[in-house]
């Protein structure tokens, strides 16, 4: 059965029960009976988006201008990148006095710092085939253009504790998407070594 387009089948349930749901479907020679009930949610994905997710964790805030993560859909790659969510979280190690967000911005190209291999990039199904996102830490160099999309604050603190946990999301059902040659960054344009930031991004390829 195709993913995305039932919440729930009759799949290992007792006939009885299955065939006193109210909503049936059938090809003509076979019948999945399906529940009604509410709680139930489909998925708003299509069938064949891959999922894929990355998570860079504990990452020390840098005094100057730094670009944590970039992730980036490479010119020959034949498919569309959908981002799903990004989950910031942040805490402050020591004092930290320095109020700069954390922004994500679109970039046309990156380069340089240290590339994720693929096998190192986590899928949602494990069978399905490697990303081709092209993923970099450790401050690449990349090309912005436009405003930036979104913003995080950081932890401020006059000693260790404080921190901040934020998810970001695009309108339910709906995706932000990366052609070939594009590609978002998260980076700082100032920051604090006691500032740290963990990083978590969802997105499919299609």
């Amino acid at each position: 059965m195709p993913r995305g387009l039932i919440a729930a089948s009759n799949q290992g349930a007792p006939a009885t029960l299955a065939n006193g749901w109210p909503v049936k479907i059938t090809d003509g020679q076979h019948t999945a009976a399906v529940s009604s009930d509410g709680r139930l949610l489909t998925s708003v994905a299509p069938e064949n988006y891959q999922f894929y997710f990355y998570s860079a964790i504990d990452l020390p805030g840098v005094v100057a201008a730094n670009n944590f993560v970039s992730i980036f859909n490479p010119a020959n790659s034949g498919k569309t990148i959908s981002f799903f969510a990004l989950a910031i979280d942040s805490f402050a190690s020591g004092s930290s006095g320095t109020a700069v967000s954390l922004k994500v911005d679109r970039i046309t190209a990156a380069s340089g710092g240290t590339v994720i291999t693929a096998a190192n990039i986590n899928k949602l199904i494990t069978i399905e085939t490697d990303s081709i996102a092209d993923v970099r830490v450790g401050n690449p160099t990349v090309t912005k253009v436009g405003s930036s999309l979104y913003s995080w604050p950081p932890p401020l603190a006059t000693g260790s504790g404080a921190g901040s946990v934020t998810t970001s999301t695009p309108p339910p059902g709906q995706g932000f998407f990366c052609l070939p040659g594009q590609g978002i960054v998260l980076s700082t344009s100032s920051g604090n070594v006691n500032q740290v930031w963990s990083i978590k991004a969802t997105w499919a390829e299609f």
